[in-house]
């Protein structure tokens, strides 16, 4: 299949088949998804370890309005020998193809943590080696992503383990950003860049753009059932080190959800964003998923889906409901349409539309919050937006169409709904300017706040769908300069055992190696007094 074709599509409706993993032995399986009691459930057979019968959306209502937003991408071109042939990896002896290009990369810098939280699945101290790619090794798999084709990767992610304690980190971003990524990101546990404000001065001085801070609470009780200490005044310090930089990278709270643990806590979160809006730009909630066996109940007790997210914004907010939320796939008529008019193909963001749900919150000076939607004809907006796309592509006049689009943008926003101190003016100019350099200057010239709140729900063998891991916009690329999708890299088939296998070293050799890097991370896994819990 040429990447360039839309012969691929999603099935949709209910019931319908797609095709899963057995959670015991890894084989692909056909899954049967239907309704039950207005949740959405897949049952599959293991002809070895018998049925299985998974929780994916406890709302079919939302499961089917997010298929309408499906959009076909047009993938990456394998750079070998066949130019037309999608990049490509195998489950087992399926052959999985990728339709979505990399809307980001990911490239885990370490496995070594100088943490050892219970709900990590990438950590030295449990697997019993250290992976950890060398500076040269790490350039080759940025030179990768750089020459994606049909469209360059712009925004890569340093993961591990703690990607802070790699040696060559702030170097590393520096390159980053020479090469040209445009969005230059670390997921972090917080910890290096509160006790060493030099060192995230001199990240951010390199070209990190934005953080990913792990932020699973407002309270230490609960970093203390997830991370094993307390760690609310480590995220605190991060944000009061970034308010004392000249040039503050923005900064996305990741809290991990867990039934039971946190989700109590999910509307306080958001609060907690709008109260540091300064520095925080957006909260990315990542519903956890499950490694290992697990029994049926222990799997129907502890699932979180994405419509329960939704559910507790609105219960513990009161700033939502259901129909203010929209999968990720809805913004790609915008970069369709850039593309047409710039005659550059642009990210096109065509992620399956079940991976995520976002919407978008604006706050006025008396503190009312209002969503998108409320004042937007977002559905109205993307449909039109498409249409002149398809139109533009076939006009020898492009750049006409420009004007076209802000009509249709203001056709599409009720300004008598918008919230206080928002105008129809204003608003366009900010969604003009929110893409580039000037959208942080733009959002302090006003009185009111704005605040992405999404959630991500990576995938796990008991709710896997083969369908979504070709749709995956999350990419990882390995030392042997592969790509691979998030939810293969981490889960179902876990490439992630097969890569840090062959790139690793054995956990007692690196030590002996690496005898001063050793004692300072042994050092710096030693939880302070302020950080135990209370006896």
């Amino acid at each position: 299949m040429s990447s360039t074709t839309k012969e691929y599509a999603p099935q949709k409706g209910l019931p319908k088949k797609t095709e899963s993993l057995c959670p015991e032995c890894g084989k692909v399986l056909v899954a049967e998804y239907y309704e039950k009691n207005g949740k959405v459930y897949a049952k599959k057979t293991c002809p070895e370890h018998g049925e299985f019968d998974s929780l994916i959306w406890s709302d079919v209502e939302m499961y089917l309005r997010s298929e309408k937003f499906a959009m076909d991408g047009i993938g990456l071109i394998n750079p070998g020998e066949s130019q037309e042939d999608n990049v490509h990896f195998m489950i087992g002896d399926r052959r999985v193809d990728l339709h979505s290009s990399t809307s980001l990369a990911n490239i885990d810098l370490t496995n070594r943590c100088n943490m050892n939280c219970p709900i990590c699945f990438a950590n030295a101290n449990q697997a019993g080696y250290v992976y950890e790619p060398s500076y040269d090794e790490i350039v080759a798999m940025m030179q990768v992503l750089r020459g994606e084709k049909p469209i360059k990767c712009t925004a890569v992610q340093f993961s591990g383990g703690e990607p802070t304690i790699h040696p060559d980190f702030v170097k590393v971003i520096g390159k980053a950003k020479e090469m040209g990524f445009a969005q230059v990101q670390v997921a972090t546990n917080g910890l290096e860049f509160a006790k060493d404000p030099e060192k995230l001065r001199a990240a951010v001085d390199a070209g990190l753009n934005t953080i990913y801070l792990s932020f699973d609470g407002v309270s230490d009780d609960v970093y203390i059932q997830a991370r094993d200490r307390k760690m609310f005044n480590v995220k605190l310090k991060v944000m009061e080190n970034i308010r004392q930089l000249e040039h503050r990278p923005s900064v996305v709270l990741v809290p991990t959800v867990v039934k039971g643990v946190n989700d109590h806590q999910i509307g306080d979160i958001v609060k907690f964003a709008f109260d540091n809006a300064d520095v925080v730009r957006g909260v990315n909630f990542q519903p956890v998923a499950f490694t290992g066996r697990i029994t049926k109940e222990e799997l129907e007790k502890g699932r979180f889906t994405l419509p329960d997210l939704v559910n507790a914004v609105s219960d513990q907010t009161g700033y939502t409901t259901k129909d203010d939320w929209y999968p990720v796939p809805v913004v790609a008529p915008l970069s369709k349409f850039a593309s047409v008019i710039m005659g550059d193909r642009k990210i096109t963001f065509t992620t399956h539309p079940h991976c995520g749900l976002a919407t978008y919150l604006f706050k006025d000076e008396k503190g009312n919050v209002m969503p998108l939607p409320r004042f937007m004809d977002v559905e109205r907006f993307v449909k039109g937006l498409d249409e002149l796309a398809d139109k533009a592509e076939k006009s020898r006049f492009k750049k006409l169409y420009l004007y076209k689009a802000y009509r249709l943008m203001g056709k599409c926003i009720h300004e008598d709904r918008m919230p206080e101190g928002l105008t129809k003016r204003k608003f366009l100019k900010v969604m003009g300017d929110i893409m580039g350099s000037k959208s942080k200057k733009t959002l302090a010239a006003f009185s009111w706040k704005m605040m992405f709140i999404g959630g991500m729900h990576f995938q796990d063998s008991y709710n896997y769908d083969i369908e979504r891991v070709e749709r995956c916009a999350i990419h990882y690329v390995t030392p042997d300069l592969r790509v691979i999708p998030f939810c293969a890299f981490n889960s179902g088939p876990e490439y992630r055992k097969e890569v840090e296998a062959k790139f690793s070293m054995p956990l007692a050799e690196w030590k002996e190696k690496n005898k001063a890097e050793a004692k300072a991370l042994e050092a710096a896994m030693i939880v302070p007094d302020e950080q135990k819990p209370d006896v």
